[in-house]
């Protein structure tokens, strides 16, 4: 028991500055922590933030373009009412001008009032049609063709309510993704993918796509607009064609 008193008493001052250095060490830890913490929560409320500051635009946007539908209606309404082929062209101006689902919805509101020989109702489907999404594929010779023909004959049957055009590019540029180039087509996107996937699984294939979300592109791209990058990297298995 001396022995361990002289101990103390001799080492003392060391034994004193090993425990304030060690809280030391703990109190820098724990700022750290809290650090990462608050640069957690910045980030977060940084994505949160920017997520309702695209969703605001996008809702901006929107009410401006069934603005300036309002005022083009009201401009040429007499042409637009009209029987004859000035009206047909005005309205295929304004399908080409403005964005589908603004169309949609003004054309299905006119729609419902007494037929006035506008056909209202068919320029609605008709915009309608352009509202459906628009999948470009492209793909590697090393993707597996069966596959890639299953794909393209559901698509082209209907069973998936979206056209498709396709495309051969040199091996290399992808291990197999789904692009979207609109924060709001992010479900969209998540669909496409699924549904390729499952697609794949039925032909006995285990298909596995990124997600990849191009939303900061200067690429101009309408809305709806998905591409699918296809290669035999993105096969990562085989299955028995059940439990797709």
């Amino acid at each position: 028991m001396s022995n361990l008193k002289i101990f103390f008493k001799e080492n003392f001052s060391v034994i004193v500055t090993g425990i304030v250095s060690l809280a030391a060490v703990f109190v820098s830890i724990a700022q750290v922590w809290v650090a990462s913490i608050d640069k957690t929560k910045e980030i977060a409320l940084s994505n949160a933030s920017a997520a309702e500051v695209r969703k605001l635009d996008e809702i901006k946007a929107s009410r401006a373009w069934k603005l300036d539908l309002a005022n083009f209606l009201a401009t040429h309404r007499k042409e637009i009412y009209s029987e004859g082929k000035e009206g047909v062209q005005l309205k295929q101006i304004m399908l080409a001008t403005f964005p589908p689902e603004v169309t949609s919805s003004v054309f299905g509101s006119l729609s419902r009032f007494p037929d006035d020989g506008s056909n209202w109702a068919e320029a609605k489907l008709t915009a309608q049609m352009l509202q459906q999404p628009s999948t470009k594929i492209f793909y590697e010779k090393s993707f597996p063709r069966g596959v890639l023909d299953v794909i393209g004959d559901t698509i082209a049957e209907g069973d998936i309510a979206y056209p498709y055009e396709d495309h051969l590019i040199p091996e290399g540029l992808t291990t197999g993704d789904v692009r979207y180039f609109s924060a709001s087509d992010k479900i969209l996107a998540e669909k496409v993918k699924n549904d390729f996937e499952q697609l794949a699984c039925f032909e006995g294939y285990k298909l596995s796509l990124k997600l990849i979300p191009l939303t900061e592109s200067k690429t101009k791209t309408p809305l709806r607009f998905i591409e699918v990058w296809l290669s035999g990297k993105a096969i990562i298995g085989r299955t028995n064609g059940t439990g797709c």
